[in-house]
């Protein structure tokens, strides 16, 4: 089914110099094919990006990559090129929210972008199932921006940020994949101005040839479109319908009562459609993003009945025919006024403390339901471990309580479970356990590093000791005999 789906796809298991292909990730937009590989010789997983402009390259045979025709060859050869300079750029950032660059080689023709392989799922997956909050917005958002500016800080851009090419890892950090700016100036000598922007996400500069009117203004528009989308379920009109008459109904207006104006008027302002109207830098439009709202845009006056209003009137032309009485009219009312001022600001700072306790309140139960769930998972995995009652290399012996086995479980097929030296995902691998693998002896247990998750498990898989993530194991109590 994956090799009908991507026809020039290098086949499952072909070996590109240390790497095994595993399976194919994705295409980037008629630009090329990123594959899931092993790293043979550090056995741990990486995403490959290969060069293949479907618009003038083609697969011949099993690996080799050229161009469609000798009139194609000057394009192909340029794109290739243009490829590199992007791998090379990439691989100077060392952000955590911007894919890591791990290296680049050439090979069967063309050549390959080897990066580090994001756990996770797209930004577009992760909102299928999930109404967002204010709150879970600003956490994807905010790194987001700190990548960008990092990038744009080089005079780099992404030119092609949408829902699909950020990532959201399961520790909840984003991360911003597949980088556009090669394959928009590839797709620039193709005949399909279509295949080198995503409508929608895509600032109407960018459909324009001419990259000098592209800048950090760009990508502030294409993360304004993934914020749009994120809130309200689909992407802004595509650019080039904005012109005459602008279907784009303002986030002001769509997301009114729901969330912050200020987050409201910062997607309505990345959205301009003239370049000049946006924010010109990521500074600038973050500092939107988190500008406070003012409690205090009270003026007792407005708020007064009409039928009030007209002493207001009277104490002016009363100071104009009677200076000295006016005078005195005035002092007492500033006075009563100021009195009336202090209190409303009082009646609005109590009510805003009391707004932030209630979403103070909502964040933490909240996050205590998120607890209760992990130690509910973790009192499944072992209700003893959970309490701390033993320790199971020294307490166990002493309490002569048999030894204690687990299955794998929950790993993806054609994967396996792998052992670390060290609790942490970032630990050095030292094994592979299959997944169907049973009866592996567990040893000891080691608490998660955060609340939310469950903890890490010291186990022996033959003859070796190493650490694994206890979420992939089940008690299996109908193991060796001699341990019963």
């Amino acid at each position: 089914m994956e090799e009908q789906k991507y026809r020039n796809a290098l086949p499952v298991g072909f070996k590109l110099n240390e790497y095994q292909i595993e399976s194919v990730l994705g295409k980037s937009g008629g630009f090329g094919i990123t594959y899931l590989a092993t790293d043979a010789n550090l056995h741990q997983q990486v995403a490959i990006k290969e060069y293949l402009p479907s618009d003038f390259a083609v697969r011949e045979g099993k690996s080799t990559v050229c161009a469609l025709s000798t009139s194609d060859e000057d394009s192909f050869q340029w794109g290739l090129k243009r490829f590199i300079e992007e791998a090379r750029t990439l691989a100077r950032f060392n952000h955590p929210n911007i894919v890591k660059v791990l290296r680049f080689f050439e090979a069967n023709g063309t050549a390959y972008m080897v990066m580090e392989y994001q756990e996770g799922q797209s930004l577009t997956e992760y909102l299928q199932d999930h109404i967002i909050s204010e709150e879970e917005l600003l956490q994807i958002v905010l790194p987001l921006l700190d990548g960008l500016e990092e990038i744009h800080r080089t005079g780099f851009l992404h030119r092609d940020i949408k829902p699909t090419n950020i990532y959201v890892r399961y520790d909840g950090m984003p991360v911003l994949l597949d980088f556009g700016s090669a394959r928009i100036a590839i797709g620039q000598r193709s005949s399909s101005v279509t295949s080198i922007v995503s409508p929608g996400y895509a600032p109407l500069e960018q459909y324009n040839t001419e990259v000098n009117d592209q800048g950090p203004w760009t990508d502030i528009y294409a993360l304004g479109g993934v914020i749009y989308f994120s809130i309200f379920g689909e992407p802004p009109p595509a650019a080039t319908r904005r012109i005459v008459k602008d279907p784009l109904v303002p986030a002001s207006k769509l997301g009114h009562g729901k969330f912050r104006r200020n987050i409201l008027e910062a997607i309505d302002w990345a959205l301009q459609p003239n370049k000049e109207d946006r924010p010109q830098e990521v500074a600038e439009w973050r500092n939107k993003l988190l500008e406070q709202p003012l409690t205090q845009r009270i003026n007792p006056v407005e708020n007064l009945p009409k039928s009030q209003r007209w002493i207001f009137g009277v104490a002016g032309m009363t100071f104009i025919l009677l200076f000295a009485a006016a005078l005195g009219i005035l002092f007492y009312q500033g006075y009563e006024l100021a009195k009336e001022r202090d209190a409303r600001i009082s009646v609005v700072r109590q009510l805003a403390s009391a707004n932030e306790k209630l979403n103070y309140m909502a964040v933490l139960k909240k996050e205590l339901k998120k607890k209760d769930a992990a130690l509910e998972h973790i009192f499944e995995f072992d209700i003893k471990l959970a309490n701390g009652e033993f320790s199971q290399d020294v307490a166990c012996e002493k309490q002569n309580i048999k030894k204690k086995y687990y299955d794998v479980v929950g790993v993806q097929e054609n994967d396996t479970l792998w052992m670390r030296e060290l609790p942490g995902k970032s630990q050095n691998d030292i094994a592979q356990i299959p997944r169907n693998q049973k009866c592996i002896l567990y040893l000891n247990h080691l608490h998660s590093f955060s609340k939310f998750s469950p903890p890490w498990i010291l186990v022996e898989y033959n003859g070796i000791q190493g650490w694994v993530y206890s979420q992939f194991l089940r008690r299996n109590d109908n193991c060796p005999l001699e341990d019963k």
